[in-house]
This record gives C-alpha cells, sequence and structure tokens, in this order.
C-alpha cells in the first residue's frame, strides 16, 4: 500500500506540475517575448549543470538508507547522512566560486550583447547561490525517499511548485523579467527542503545528523556507488540541457525558444513516465537489503508492463495532437517546435521502457553498467547534434536524441537487465504489446474524432483526448492487466466510494461469499 501511494502521490505532484507549466509559460512568452524566453532557457541549461556537484551522492544515498532501513542499521545510516552533510557543505562553497568565474565565459562563449550579458549575470548569480546554499539541505529529501515516504516529498514539492507560480506571477507582474523568474525557482529550492527536514525527524526512527558522526569511511562506501551514479546523472544532464547550448551555436535565440517549448512537453512526459520508477527505486533497494529477489523480478516484468501501458498512452496521445497542442499553447509563431516535438516523444518512448530496468540494475549491483550506458547516450547525442544541426537544424536536434536513446538505453539497458536477474528479453517484451496493440483502436478513435470535430479549443482537445484515452484504457484493462490485477483495482474502486455504498457494496460482495 505504501508504494501504491507513493506512485499515486508522485503522479499527483507531477500532474499538477504539468498543469502550472502549461498555464504559466505562454503567460511568461507574453511578458517576457521570444527571445528573452529563449536567454531563459539557456540560463537553465546553464544553471542546469551545477547539478552535477551532487556527484551523484543523493541517489547512492537512497539506496544507502533504504538497505540500511531493510537490515535496521540506524547507526550506519546515521553517519552516512552526516558525513554527507559535511561533503555537500564543501560543495555548495565550491558552487558560489564556479559560478563567480564562470559567468564571463558564458556570456563571451554564447556571444550575449551587453544588455543579454547583464541579464545572464544577474539570473546566474541568484541561480548559483541557490543551489549552493541547498545542496546540504538535500539530504533530507534523499532520507525520506529512501526510507520509503516519497508522498511526504511529494507533498512538500507540490507546495514548492505552487509558490513558484505565485512567485512567477507577481515578480513578472512587477516587471522584475528573468531575474523574477530565477528568484522565483531560488526560492523553491530553499523552501522545500525546508519542509523536509523536521519532518524527517519526526517520520524517521532513531535520525541523526551531527558532526561527530563523521566517518570517513561510510565516504569510502558511498563514493563507488555514487561515482556510477553521477556518471549517469552527467549523462542525463547532457541529454535534457545541451541541445540548447548546441542549437545557440549554430542558430538564434528564437530558434532555441522554439526547441525549449518542445523539449519542455517531451522533458515533463519523460519525467511523468519516470515517478511510476522512481517510487519503485527504493522498494529495489529495500529487497537488495533484505535478500527478496522475487520483488526485483517482479518489478522488471511487471513494472515495465504497467509503465508501458502508462507511457503508450500518454505519449501517443501527445504525439497525435502536437500540432493543436503547440498552436494552442503558446501560438503559430511557435509552430516550428512541432516536428521537434513528435521526433523527441519517440525518443522519450524509448528511454521511458527501460527506466525500470535501469533501477533494478542500478540498485543491485549493475550500476557501473548503467552509468556507462547513459555516458554513451549523452556523448552519442552531442557528437550526431553537432553533425545534424548544420544540416537539419532543429529536426537535426531531435533526432539526434532519438538516435542516442533508441540504440544506447532501450537496446542496451533492458537485455542487461534482463540477463542480470537471469529474466528472458522476450518476456519483458511480450508486456510491452498489450499497451502497442491498445494504442491501435485509440489512434482509430482520434482520427475518427479529429476528422468529424476539428479541434479549436483547449476544452476540445481535453475532450478528444479524453475520449481516445477511455478507449485505450477499456482495451488495456483486458489484454494488458492480469486476473487478480483487476481484481485489485476493482476493490480499490470500492473503496473510492461514499461510506454509505461502500457498505452496501463490501455487504453484496459478502453475501455472494
Amino acid at each position: 500500500m505504501r508504494t501504491i501511494i507513493n506512485i499515486a502521490s508522485s503522479y499527483a505532484r507531477f500532474i499538477i506540475g504539468m498543469v502550472i507549466v502549461f498555464l504559466l509559460t505562454p503567460y511568461t512568452l507574453n511578458i517576457v517575448g521570444i527571445d528573452q524566453f529563449g536567454l531563459w532557457s539557456l540560463c537553465l541549461s546553464v544553471a542546469g549543470l551545477l547539478a552535477l556537484l551532487d556527484m551523484g551522492f543523493s541517489t547512492a544515498t537512497v539506496k544507502y538508507v533504504a538497505e540500511c532501513n531493510g537490515s535496521h542499521d540506524h547507526e550506519a545510516r546515521n553517519q552516512a547522512v552526516s558525513t554527507l552533510f559535511l561533503v555537500y557543505t564543501g560543495l555548495g562553497i565550491i558552487c558560489l566560486l564556479l559560478i563567480l568565474n564562470a559567468i564571463p565565459y558564458g556570456i563571451s562563449v554564447f556571444e550575449l550583447d551587453q544588455d543579454e550579458g547583464l541579464v545572464f549575470t544577474q539570473v546566474m548569480q541568484i541561480s548559483g547561490a541557490a543551489v549552493a546554499v541547498s545542496l546540504p539541505l538535500c539530504v533530507f529529501r534523499s532520507l525520506l525517499i529512501g526510507a520509503g515516504r516519497y508522498d511526504i516529498v511529494n507533498i512538500a514539492e507540490i507546495i514548492g511548485i505552487v509558490l513558484n507560480a505565485l512567485l512567477v506571477v507577481f515578480l513578472l507582474n512587477i516587471d522584475f523579467g528573468l531575474n523574477g523568474l530565477a528568484i522565483a525557482n531560488a526560492s523553491v529550492l530553499l523552501v522545500v527542503p525546508l519542509i523536509l527536514a523536521p519532518l524527517a525527524y519526526r517520520l524517521i526512527p532513531d535520525l541523526k545528523l551531527r558532526v561527530s558522526l563523521f566517518r570517513f569511511h561510510r565516504l569510502r562506501e558511498l563514493v563507488p556507488l555514487s561515482v556510477y551514479f553521477m556518471i549517469a546523472n552527467i549523462a542525463m544532464l547532457v541529454i535534457l540541457r545541451s541541445d540548447a547550448l548546441i542549437i545557440k551555436g549554430f542558430m538564434s535565440l528564437s530558434a532555441v525558444a522554439a526547441f525549449a517549448i518542445a523539449a519542455r512537453i517531451a522533458e515533463y512526459t519523460y519525467l511523468l513516465n519516470k515517478q511510476f520508477s522512481n517510487a519503485l527505486m527504493p522498494l529495489v533497494s529495500h529487497s537488495v537489503g533484505s535478500g527478496n529477489r522475487d520483488t526485483i523480478n517482479a518489478i522488471l516484468v511487471d513494472g515495465t508492463r504497467l509503465l508501458s501501458g502508462i507511457a503508450t498512452l500518454l505519449i501517443g496521445l501527445l504525439y497525435f495532437h502536437a500540432d493543436s497542442i503547440i498552436s494552442l499553447w503558446v501560438g503559430d509563431e511557435l509552430q516550428a517546435a512541432v516536428l521537434p516535438l513528435k521526433i523527441l516523444l519517440a525518443a522519450v518512448m524509448f528511454s521511458s521502457l527501460q527506466l525500470n530496468a535501469a533501477n533494478v540494475l542500478g540498485m543491485s549491483g549493475g550500476h557501473r553498467g548503467v552509468a556507462w550506458t547513459m555516458l554513451g547516450s549523452a556523448i552519442l547525442n552531442i557528437l550526431l547534434s553537432l553533425m545534424l544541426i548544420p544540416l537539419w537544424g532543429l529536426i537535426g536536434a531531435a533526432t539526434a536524441t532519438l538516435a542516442a536513446a533508441m540504440v544506447m538505453e532501450f537496446f542496451l539497458i533492458l537485455p542487461r537487465a534482463c540477463r542480470h536477474q537471469q529474466i528472458s528479453l522476450l518476456r519483458v517484451l511480450r508486456g510491452i504489446s498489450p499497451a502497442l496493440i491498445a494504442s491501435v483502436p485509440m489512434f482509430a478513435t482520434a482520427h475518427i474524432l479529429q476528422s468529424y470535430w476539428p479541434v479549436e479549443s483547449l476544452l476540445q482537445l481535453c475532450l478528444q483526448g479524453s475520449g481516445a484515452a477511455i478507449v485505450f484504457l477499456v482495451v488495456y484493462l483486458f489484454i494488458g492487466l492480469r486476473g487478480h490485477e483487476r481484481k485489485q483495482l476493482v476493490t480499490w474502486f470500492r473503496w473510492l466510494k461514499p461510506p454509505v455504498q461502500r457498505h452496501q457494496a463490501l455487504s453484496e460482495g459478502s453475501s455472494h461469499v
């Protein structure tokens, strides 16, 4: 039940985040303009690189804490997080030094004029200071996730998302421009961990965080894990953030803005799918600590099967309605984002299908292979982008991402996870087939609705998407879920009824027995 709550809260957090981004993006574009939005996207890409200072310790901490909880070794957990807190404090100081020295180089490399350079400098100073302060505080997030309390983290981050939206609207209305966007983001970086810190002490048994608990040998235990998680994190950041930087080297800020719109939809789609696998990640580590191999295998096989249904439904509908989404969301002047968006969504599909496999490998001793594969994907993405962007522009950038995701992620990580767990690859792939079959009537329904009822508003888009989604879900319910899963689903729906109806339903069920 805890896993289900974690998954549900993860999706709630992400859906709320997507709705707010959907509403704020055209508002921000209207206030700051396309070129300034392109500059903001550039700043976000550079600021995103600061996350590399995490050095993979956060993921390693989740794994370490989950395994310690599985073995009830609270002393080792306290020593590890106390050691990590001090390490993060040092990394925060390094962050400040790096950002202050890197700003002039960024202005030169991106060939920004005087006004753009001034804004770039101010935004990066605000972002760098926020990251530096938030680094030590992030241990509380890792602690709660490792302890299986992803729901608490999600609630705190929902508060942060709403706060960010309110600050963005307020600060843009008083003409703070891109500095206002940076201040809003910085505020959230600091508020969320400050909410999580007291909750971690309240919910985690015998938690102690003290300088006296620093142990160098705990750092040596974390480093072998964190190094490879850092490599994987670097690769993911490069995949998500490098395209905007490379595009700016060949094209204008308006092109950066168009690709940023497509990339934002694709990134949120990928991260939405990732919520499912993220919620299962502590369960993998806990199962490793308790020696429960069957649960790990179930996460790989059944987790991938269920995730394929979620991903196919979401990505398929976004792909079909890509033209309408861009036009209704940000206007016809950014129609250049449509074809790159469709290509990026195909890349997201391949990346999503290997998420559970990557978690199983990463949390059960195969983290080295995952790290090197993700790094290879990032390098291939950069090389292909440098080759294809001069030839095909934004389509070349999206094609590079698709090729890297398909070749280096899906076709390498998934088979490797199956070999690691001694499971047939065909068994996992068969679990994906029901989602593909269910997508056929979904696309047919979407096509019929679009033919007779062309989309002219967001309401029509939502209604058409809902109709096609219902068709998909009905088909998938019968061919994608197993008998006991359908029975469990019926049980959950009974508990969603009002108390009187729920009592009647349970009474009827018991009378049949």
